[in-house]
């Protein structure tokens, strides 16, 4: 199974809104260190143990990003379809990662998608999808990857203006299945902040 991405500051947002950055560490071990600190309040250190038992979910975008304007969002008007996903903007080469424990259920490239790949989370019984990536995505079909493992990098393959993460998140195992609007789950998902 890959794991996360080492040397990487963690954030996890606790209930009251108190942030925790801790360097290279587990979910777990990041609220041990914040607990030994003294950070946490009782009903903080409750939800922080609850995140990080569930391995994740996660930003896919690594770092400092943007969502663009209406026209990025789902739902939003495309020729002859609309945008099943939503658009996030990075510099190219921005890390990509998984946004919570999963499997692998495709990975590849064409001329719409990009250099794509696509994973499925069992708990939440969600597949998600990454397109237009720089290069061909670092995982493969079948593999078990961990929250916060690095899927491959942001860029602009396939039918692309600008580079950024087209997300999108899928109900069940099938990457083509009932599409959701991935807007209200980023916002309440926890950022990883870039490697130092």
């Amino acid at each position: 199974m890959r794991r996360p991405m080492p040397r990487t500051a963690r954030i996890f947002a606790a209930a009251a809104g108190t942030a925790i950055a801790v360097l290279g560490c587990s979910a777990a071990a990041s609220v041990a260190s914040a607990e030994r600190l003294g950070v946490l309040a009782d009903d903080e250190r409750r939800q922080a143990s609850d995140f990080s038992a569930v391995g994740g979910p996660f930003d896919p975008v690594v770092g400092r990003f943007d969502y663009g304007t209406a026209e990025n969002r789902f739902g939003a008007a495309r020729s002859g379809h609309v945008h099943e996903g939503q658009d996030m903007f990075a510099p190219a080469g921005t890390d990509l990662v998984a946004v919570s424990d999963a499997v692998v259920v495709e990975a590849g490239a064409d001329a719409g998608r990009g250099n794509y790949a696509a994973v499925y989370d069992r708990q939440r019984e969600r597949t998600y999808v990454y397109f237009h990536m720089l290069r061909p995505a670092e995982v493969r079909a079948g593999e078990k990857v961990a929250a916060g493992a690095r899927l491959g990098a942001l860029g602009c393959t396939g039918s692309c203006w600008g580079p950024h993460l087209h997300f999108e998140v899928h109900e069940g195992r099938d990457p083509y299945g009932p599409a959701l609007d991935p807007l209200p789950l980023l916002r309440d998902w926890t950022g990883l902040a870039a490697p130092l």
